[in-house]
């Protein structure tokens, strides 16, 4: 397994114009679990311009889309030309009971080769929770680390309150997955989380159950734990200039929020290894964020915007102690 192999470091000198690696998550709402809505053409044209544009202006190479069918992947790669013509498509509509994960992952064809591991399910009685799927990514280049991936959508807070038991048994069931299945977290395992878990890095699944931090002192001192870069980005500040913004308002809009309307949802979050820079990858965190997508106005009124969530981007440094 990917989390088994122990790679000695190496020095390399890297050119100042490395790209690195830009990993995206997205959940589209195309294909939502309950509640499902004719898929029209103009919502699938809409898709493919924020399909091209995390791959033009935010420069993806690994794309997770969230909330798909097949109908919706076929007319969408249909649709835009650069996403069928220089990315694979690994369509993850895999088996959980009754259910099914509905997630196709995209990544460069020139670049990455990603295979899907298997799925990450709890069984709770007759139920069958999807946790998440277990992805290895293995760039192409001989001196670019493979990484593992698991992709998560937990379920709504609409179907499961936030203070359920269960939201925090689900958080659990992962981290014991990883302890189990990738023994060296705490030394050089290239770790990625990414995904919808309808919860917020404060919440008690994430932080206190998966063991998610905010701190990165507290990650160097004990490397078992995760890092979430998400942390900052719970904030509201507009500065007067996009390119000098520090952090990002949210990244699903909840429009009959108590107190407040954004909540962080979707994130990036991941090993040690990674936030340090151990083993060939560094997170970049200051380019860690709410993807810019300029055609997605999630302030408009809810019956007039065809999307409820922005896509967010993890970028990767090339990086060798």
């Amino acid at each position: 397994m990917l989390g088994d192999v122990r790679l000695p470091p190496m020095k390399i000198q890297l050119s100042h114009t490395d790209p690195g690696l830009c990993i995206a998550w997205w959940n589209t709402g195309l294909a939502p679990p309950r509640g499902r809505r004719p898929v029209t053409d103009a919502h699938i044209d809409a898709a493919a311009g924020v399909l091209q544009h995390l791959i033009e202006d935010n420069g993806a190479d690994l794309i997770a889309l969230a909330e798909m069918s097949e109908d919706c992947a076929h007319r969408l790669r249909a649709r835009c030309e650069i996403a069928r013509t220089e990315f694979t498509w690994l369509k993850a509509f895999v088996p959980a009971g009754r259910g099914r994960f509905s997630l196709c992952v995209l990544s460069r064809t020139r670049r990455l080769q990603v295979t899907l591991i298997h799925p990450i399910i709890k069984k709770e009685g007759n139920a069958f929770i999807k946790v998440g799927l277990h992805f290895s990514v293995q760039p192409h280049h001989e001196d670019e680390y493979p990484f593992t991936l698991i992709a998560s959508h937990w379920p709504s807070r609409l179907h499961m309150d936030r203070h359920d038991s269960e939201r925090t048994h689900i958080a659990a069931h992962l981290r014991r997955w990883i302890d189990d299945h990738i023994p060296s977290i705490e030394d050089v395992s290239n770790v990625l989380l990414i995904g919808d878990f309808n919860d917020e890095p404060f919440d008690e699944g994430l932080e206190r159950y998966l063991h998610a931090s905010r701190d990165r002192e507290k990650v160097r001192r004990n490397p078992r734990l995760l890092y979430n870069p998400f942390w900052r980005h719970l904030s509201s500040f507009q500065p007067e200039a996009p390119a000098c913004a520090q952090a990002d308002p949210g990244t699903y809009l909840h429009h009959g929020g108590t107190c407040s309307r954004w909540r962080t949802f979707d994130q990036v979050i991941v090993s040690s290894a990674v936030l340090f820079g151990r083993s060939g990858w560094r997170l970049n965190e200051a380019d860690t964020r709410v993807a810019s997508v300029p055609q997605l106005d999630l302030e408009r009124p809810p019956a007039h915007r065809v999307f409820d969530h922005l896509p967010i981007v993890g970028h990767l440094e090339r990086y060798f102690a």
